[in-house]
């Protein structure tokens, strides 16, 4: 018999494992561009939308007040999509992919 056994025939669990880095999934280029399209969508629609009730409303009530809502439901979009254009990730991920020259 000899003292030193084959690899074949030791156990699992006696069995060196070799742990080897795994690297940190980067985001396809398709899901950062859903990430941002949804964050646009949800960040600057729903001002519009709110806006687009308001008019509803103050074209079915014929109440005038409800006109100011809307004004400010627009004036808060404005913003909005100020701070949306600032904080977009675009420009990072543009510089990230590979040119196609």
């Amino acid at each position: 018999m000899s003292a030193v056994a084959p690899a074949e025939s030791l156990p699992v669990s006696v069995a060196p494992t070799v742990l080897k880095p795994v690297e940190a999934a980067k985001p396809t280029l398709h899901q950062i561009q859903s990430a941002e399209q949804k964050r646009w969508m949800i960040w600057f629609g729903l001002p519009a939308l709110v806006a687009s009730i308001f008019v509803g409303a103050a074209l079915g009530t014929g109440q005038a007040w409800y006109i100011g809502l809307a004004i400010g439901a627009i004036l808060v979009d404005i913003f909005v999509i100020v701070w949306l254009a600032m904080s977009s990730d675009t420009n990072g991920v543009i510089g990230d992919s590979p040119s196609h020259h």
